[in-house]
């Protein structure tokens, strides 16, 4: 009832409220934002979320400068105070991360694990997006959406914790590689906690005025403010997608203290969109990511993938310590995120305070490091500003390829790697078995890794799935088949949400095989593509129906993936597997069939329908469909020599063969 009760309240609010429209403001000379004249009642607005529970401690102010630190002149900022400015050996243009922390502003290398402060003495730092080329005359910056600048906007705000800071909450463009303060702008925000960019627009969280911003860049101009309400404590804006939602439409997490929500706000009309309400508890962190969301369920201690669609949400990893997480980025398929003890809001700046940063592979669903940091306080967000203003809200590239084996990403890859495939290959050739017997040697080439063979017609076993009823291919709906028992643990581990249809199955060793009921139901569907693939282009005489251990039609529904693993046993090092794609989703970004041989980098199959591909199953791999729609391939299992008739067995409909037994017979 919570939930529903804090939905209903921000609905409310911001279709009600009117929104603000600010028509003229101070000039940008001026280094000061002055976006709204009702400061009173922001102010009473944070006073009361203080009044709900918010710990108000003083704390000791901590050093400003670690004894690693070189410490420059003092800058006097606007208003007279004093500020210490931290001077960093320029940074090398490695892949950098920017941490805003409770302390500092620091960046962090993820190859060679090295963190440097950058800035600090200004209170809590927080979101940070680049500032455009030619920003202060002759400090170049750079953003592009890929640009490798130096110049950069940071949010900075008194810790709340601290009542007596001078502070106010501030926009800082920060020389990242001199650790120099080149502009200090004031805005009429409070208790900020997200500031991002997208072309001549920037979002402020406003956490403590109930607010989110939109502002005009580089004016700084408050253009939109929409009204959420303090106790739902906005934390984490994402621009929304301009052509399905238009310009002014953003999403937003609302922390609302438990459990939390994402909402699509359109800023221009001050309206709730949409609202999705299972995104776990305290959230923080939203990067759009194939059709879905990926987000910190802090509460939990959980990275987590939403599905719009279905309005859920399943966990992709969890820190059994069950800590607190704040700071996402997603690049090259590699979430990076922070994870922190948890501990009293006053020990949140605390010098003392080290955070951890985490390397999870979201296609392989695997941790790849985990790194503690001296973060001088909470680490509250990560960024990569110098490569793409959209670090925090969109998932980006390093834009570098230091790969062994050259991944498949791109259509134009795919389609180089079908021409050349398909005009250079021999064509009675296919995987070298004896390459499965030591799939991890650093030698391996492409060409025992991964083939792929000319486009078949596969519509009329298209048009014949078409017809059947869209729960065909769950196990309750084939009760006209035969049944295979023992594999549910493997199912469950490994391929949750993917369903089978078996026409053709064998023991573990490959030379026991059965023939399924419903082969007889599909036989004049899928013969016309066995024919195609092994006797018109690898040269198979006979029936190559006689050569199959196993075929089956593999079905990963909406949101299913199949993790990484191994295939092992006699069917795998003895036998040839091909795959026939025969729907492929339409969104192929969403859709991945990754293969990651060792000492090299991964390798994307490239996925059309109709055309087939043998692949080396010994080597690590892994699928993923985030899709709204169903991925089905037809898997084939093939032996260079026929099968002996006397190892050839018929099922009937309704026998149920127990997996571990079927060297010996199908027994129910």
């Amino acid at each position: 009832m919570r939930i529903r009760r804090a939905l209903m309240w921000a609905c409310t609010a911001l279709a009600c409220v009117a929104t603000y429209r600010v028509s003229s403001q101070p000039s940008a000379a001026d280094s000061t934002l002055a976006m709204f004249d009702d400061g009173a009642k922001s102010s009473a607005a944070f006073t009361s979320r203080r009044d709900d529970g918010v710990d108000v401690m003083r704390r000791p102010t901590p050093s400003l400068v670690s004894s690693s630190i070189v410490v420059g002149d003092a800058l006097v900022r606007e208003g007279g105070d004093a500020e210490r400015k931290v001077v960093s050996t320029p940074t090398s243009r490695g892949r950098l991360l920017t941490l805003s922390t409770h302390g500092a502003l620091m960046t962090f290398d993820i190859d060679t694990k090295k963190s440097t402060v950058v800035h600090e003495g200004r209170g809590v730092y927080y979101g940070i997006f680049p500032a455009d080329v030619g920003e202060e005359g002759d400090v170049a910056a750079s953003t592009g959406p890929h640009g490798n600048g130096h110049l950069a906007y940071v949010a900075s705000r008194p810790d709340n914790a601290d009542i007596t800071s001078p502070l106010t909450d501030s926009l800082l463009l920060i020389d990242l590689e001199k650790g120099v303060l080149v502009r200090d702008l004031k805005i009429d925000s409070k208790f900020t906690h997200d500031v991002v960019k997208r072309g001549s627009q920037v979002f402020i969280a406003d956490t403590g005025g109930g607010r989110v911003l939109e502002l005009e860049y580089p004016s700084m101009r408050v253009v939109f403010a929409a009204e959420i309400g303090v106790r739902q404590h906005v934390n984490t804006i994402v621009p929304a997608n301009v052509e399905e939602y238009g310009m002014h439409t953003v999403w937003a997490v609302l922390h609302n203290l438990g459990p939390s929500m994402l909402v699509l706000i359109d800023l221009e009309k001050g309206k709730v969109l949409k609202t999705l309400d299972k995104v776990g508890s305290k959230s923080h962190g939203c990067v759009p990511y194939k059709n879905g969301f990926i987000m910190l369920n802090s509460g939990e201690g959980q990275l987590i993938y939403v599905n719009p669609e279905i309005n859920d949400f399943h966990v992709l990893w969890i820190d059994p310590s069950n800590t607190f997480m704040k700071g996402l980025v997603v690049i090259d398929d590699i979430a990076y995120f922070g994870v922190s003890a948890f501990g009293k809001r006053w020990e949140r700046g605390d010098p003392s305070k080290t955070s951890d940063i985490v390397a999870f592979d979201l296609v392989s669903r695997t941790m790849l490091w985990r790194e503690t940091v001296q973060t001088l306080g909470l680490l509250n967000t990560i960024a990569a500003p110098m490569i793409d203003e959209a670090s925090t809200w969109k998932a980006i590239s390093w834009g570098m390829d230091d790969s062994a084996i050259p991944a498949i990403t791109t259509e134009n890859d795919k389609s180089q790697l079908l021409q050349d495939t398909v005009n250079d290959k021999d064509f009675s050739n296919w995987i070298d078995l004896s390459a499965k017997e030591r799939p991890e040697s650093s030698g391996l080439s492409r060409q025992n890794m991964l083939l792929m063979y000319k486009p078949i017609d596969v519509r009329d076993l298209q048009n014949f799935i078409n017809t059947l009823p869209r729960d065909a291919f769950k196990a309750y709906a084939q009760e006209k088949n035969a049944k295979l028992g023992g594999r549910t643990d493997n199912m469950e581990q490994f391929k949750p949400n993917v369903d089978t249809m078996i026409l053709v199955f064998s023991d573990r060793s490959g030379k026991e095989t059965y023939v399924f009921p419903y082969w007889h139901k599909l036989k004049r569907y899928v013969t016309p593509i066995l024919t195609d693939l092994f006797d018109k282009q690898l040269g198979i005489q006979g029936d190559p129906f006689a050569h199959i251990i196993r075929l089956q039609l593999a079905v990963m529904n909406p949101g299913s993936e199949i993790k990484r693993h191994v295939d092992r046993g006699g069917w795998v090092k003895n036998y040839h597997r091909f795959h026939v794609p025969i729907f492929v989703p339409s969104d192929q970004d969403a859709t991945e069939f990754v293969m990651s041989p060792m000492g090299a980098s991964r390798v994307n199959v490239p996925l059309s329908e109709g055309v087939p591909f043998e692949i080396n199953n010994a080597i690590a791999h892994w699928v993923t469909n985030f899709a709204q729609s169903w991925r089905i391939h037809l898997l084939i299992d093939f032996d260079e020599e026929i099968v002996p008739p006397e190892r050839r067995h018929a099922l009937e409909p309704g026998d149920v063969c127990d997996y571990s037994k079927l060297d010996s017979g199908c027994i129910s």
